[in-house]
């Protein structure tokens, strides 16, 4: 029987999910990831692993090789820049991830902090529950421009939640030619003009991958050709973000608040110490919870598992989520 090694990060979410699974070939393997990536490999070497479920944790190289040639790594998520995927191939370990199980749970986060940033939910609920009895004045988003920064699924399925929802006029943006949509779409024009998108945006919403072209892509110019007063949510990856230029952007004046679920360090650790973004009460942030949802969890944990049981049973030119 084939071993399959599950982090603690993916089984403490959504073990029953991997128990349920019924693989006669292949038997999970629970047990709580060492930080140190030379103790992991030496656990993988240990059980005879063969495949890897992996959570967010950056992988450099012993992982590989551990893991060796017919080996799998499967991405308990979709984004996956904390795979190497250079030394997965020369290890000839294959990578895959779970597409598409996650995207409604991430889109809906996104539109509850763009309303959370609307209307001055975190401020009252502190003041609340201080004791204080402070109406605060908000602001309502039918018929506000927003923009959406990336055109992938997560995108498209929050288009349609502003634009159709909530009556938002949605500008899409992406690296790409515009790609075509149905009417139905909740997007109302598409640009692959940055500055087109940013300059008459209520909001901004950072949903692109990490990219040599769009890592820090959120910098002091990009914010500087934001609108005054306007807001910036990044439900994305903490790398497309410069933390400090976005800090200095709010303490300006020139945005009026911020939501961030993602960070460049995770936990959460400002690349500044003067430029803690806790410190601000007009930034919201939550602890990369977009994708977890006991809905989106149990999916993940589904196709992750399946992605490695068809890379082993079948090979990996049977699994259709493959990344290298």
């Amino acid at each position: 029987m084939k071993t399959v090694f599950v982090s603690e990060t993916s089984f403490g979410k959504a073990r029953a999910s991997f128990e349920d699974i019924n693989a006669s070939q292949v038997g999970f393997h629970f047990e709580p990831a060492p930080d140190d990536e030379k103790a992991l490999a030496a656990l993988v070497r240990q059980h005879r692993v063969q495949g890897f479920i992996a959570d967010l944790t950056p992988y450099k190289g012993p992982l590989y090789e551990a893991l060796g040639r017919g080996g799998v790594i499967s991405r308990y998520g979709v984004g996956h820049d904390s795979i190497d995927k250079s030394r997965a191939r020369r290890a000839g370990v294959t990578v895959c991830n779970t597409p598409g199980v996650l995207d409604n749970a991430v889109a809906e986060h996104a539109v509850w902090m763009l309303g959370a940033l609307a209307r001055p939910v975190a401020k009252a609920y502190g003041e609340m529950h201080g004791g204080k009895w402070q109406p605060a004045e908000g602001i309502e988003v039918r018929g506000r421009n927003v923009t959406v920064l990336g055109c992938g699924r997560i995108g498209r399925s929050l288009a349609r939640k502003l634009g159709i929802g909530l009556g938002m006029v949605v500008t899409g943006y992406d690296i790409l030619e515009a790609p075509h949509f149905g009417e139905d779409s909740g997007f109302t024009r598409y640009t692959n003009q940055l500055d087109r998108a940013l300059a008459d945006a209520d909001f901004v919403i950072c949903l692109l991958p990490v990219l040599d072209a769009t890592r820090h892509i959120a910098n002091a110019g990009f914010f500087k050709q934001m609108k005054q007063g306007a807001r910036f949510i990044n439900s994305a990856r903490g790398a497309l973000v410069d933390e400090p230029d976005l800090y200095d952007a709010l303490v300006s004046g020139h945005l009026s608040g911020a939501a961030l679920d993602v960070f460049e360090r995770e936990p959460y650790q400002p690349s500044d110490a003067e430029k803690d973004l806790r410190s601000l009460p007009q930034v919201i942030l939550t602890p990369h919870i977009g994708s977890n949802t006991e809905e989106s969890n149990d999916a993940m944990a589904r196709m992750a598992a399946e992605n490695v049981i068809t890379c082993l049973t079948q090979g990996p030119k049977s699994c259709p989520n493959l990344i290298a």
